[in-house]
């Protein structure tokens, strides 16, 4: 095959399909959103016709996840739910938390709120829609109305909407990194040594005792340099992506006040 052939050949595999590249140029009006698809530029993206997910755009896979486009539901999707389903997608991807943790919960619903605030401040219609779905129920559309309800409670205060993200129940196991950092830091050693059977509830480290499913957590990120992995890949979003999304809630309100 001719070198620019080939170039061409290996461009279109690297391509994303047509479904997934109409979205993400829908999304890439949002800055947020832009740094989420550079962020997951890693993962595979594939489109079905029965995916069999919970979304109709979903990540599917731990650590690594692939996101999935299933055709048979996506036309069928309230205004702004596709975007918001992708950027929650993409989110969980970028993050790739090796566990469930509380923080890349919180994390990943904070950078899909900052990217529909985005669209919307972009987009009348859609301004609309978040403002209905703000005020009240959107059948069909999970991830807009989670997105709607994040920057409704981030508004009174990011604490309050990170509280919310957790009273909707992580999955079971998820644990907090901070307490896995603060544990690392006190008893780095005693856990390198634990040998402890699956049934126990607790463990004791230093004389004081701790959940074993914490000390088990912590144990799954005992390779070198997985738990400052695990802190870089949230973004700092409890810190500086406070500031950011402030701001762009504040562009959208004044865009979006009559």
């Amino acid at each position: 095959m001719p070198f620019a052939l080939l170039l061409l050949a290996v461009a279109a595999a690297a391509s994303p399909p047509p479904a997934v590249a109409l979205l993400e140029a829908r999304l890439s009006v949002s800055a947020a959103a832009r740094r989420l698809l550079v962020a997951a530029a890693a993962s595979s993206r594939r489109e079905t016709h029965d995916s069999g997910l919970p979304l109709a755009v979903d990540a599917r896979g731990g650590p690594k996840p692939e996101i999935v486009v299933d055709l048979g539901r996506l036309s069928g999707l309230p205004p702004g739910e596709a975007e918001a389903e992708y950027a929650r997608a993409l989110a969980r991807a970028a993050i790739s938390a090796p566990i469930p943790l509380i923080e890349a919960e919180q994390a990943g619903r904070q950078w899909t709120a900052q990217v529909v605030v985005e669209l919307a401040s972009e987009d009348a219609a859609l301004s609309k829609a978040l403002r209905a779905a703000q005020a009240g129920p959107v059948p069909g559309a999970p991830e807009f109305q989670r997105a709607a309800r994040f920057l409704a409670a981030f508004e009174k205060s990011p604490a309050a909407a990170w509280a919310a993200v957790e009273s909707e129940g992580p999955p079971r196991a998820a644990v907090r990194l901070v307490e896995l950092e603060d544990l690392y830091a006190l008893h780095a050693a005693e856990l390198g040594e634990l040998n402890f059977p699956s049934e126990d509830p607790y463990v004791v480290l230093g004389g004081r005792r701790y959940p074993a499913r914490l000390a088990r957590a912590a144990l799954s990120l005992r390779e070198p340099g997985a738990l400052s992995a695990a802190r870089e890949s949230l973004g700092a979003f409890d810190t500086v992506g406070v500031r950011s999304l402030k701001d762009s809630l504040a562009r959208w309100r004044r865009i979006s006040s009559p």
